[in-house]
This record gives C-alpha cells, structure tokens and sequence, in this order.
C-alpha cells in the first residue's frame, strides 16, 4: 500500500525536477487534439538542444494556426477568415511582455499569412535596441 502513496507523490516531485508542471485548460471539443498534441512537443523538447531555425506552425482549429518562437518569446498566429481576396487570411505577431501586437496584417493565402508573420519575428528582432545591441542578444 505505502508504494502506492510513493508513486502518487513522486510523480509531481518527478515533473517538478524537469520543470515541468500540470496545467488545465478548458476549450472547444475541436480544438482538445490540437492543444494536446501541441502539449507533447513541448514537453518532449530538449531544454538545452537546438532550436529550430524554421518555426512551425501548428493547427489549433481548422481555421487557425499558431508558430511559437520560445527562443525569442514570440508567437504568430493565422486565421482564415473566410473573406475573399486578399482580406481571407488574418496573421498576428505578439511578444510577450508587450500589450498590443508587434505587426499584423492580411494575406490571400496562407502561406504568404505564415511567411508574413514569420518575417515580421525576424525584423523585429533583428532592430538594434536603444542599448544598440540586438533585441535577441
């Protein structure tokens, strides 16, 4: 029995150790896949390897899509709005720590939505500070 209550206890003294920590979230039935799947890769990063140097978007709904960039605390996101022309696809570009986004914008398509977004991180990060050196550094 008294393994039992070890195993029970260990477990989040285990996650703790890997900084890691149990999180609840409530969404839409369509979108539970998404989060979790989006959930798995984080917790299966190496802490110390490389980041990737090509964000990845993921599928959050079947209309939207989200690319974190943990290196430089960013994160785009594009939704397809369904308008048509040039206005179809919405792409947004946050910081954290920043109140209202750094760029955002609307594309035609999606991977020009993706491609906007992922140059507007790059730009972004790429402008020297007032210290005059890089935001990244």
């Amino acid at each position: 029995m008294s393994g039992v209550f070890t195993g029970m206890t260990d477990r989040p003294l285990r996650r703790r150790a890997q900084g890691l920590c149990k999180v609840t979230v409530l969404v839409p039935e369509g979108c539970a896949e998404g989060i979790r799947q989006f959930a798995r890769d984080l917790r299966d990063r190496q802490p110390i390897g490389p980041v990737p140097e090509t964000p990845r978007w993921r599928a959050i709904s079947p209309s939207a899509e989200l690319m974190v960039s943990p290196d430089r605390s960013a994160r785009g996101s594009v939704r397809d709005t369904r308008a048509p022309g040039a206005d179809r696809f919405r792409w947004t570009v946050a910081v954290l720590g920043q109140l209202d986004p750094i760029a955002e914008g609307r594309a035609e398509n999606r991977v020009e939505a993706r491609s906007l977004a992922e140059a507007a991180v790059a730009a972004y990060f790429a402008v020297p500070s007032d210290s005059g050196s890089a935001r990244d550094g």
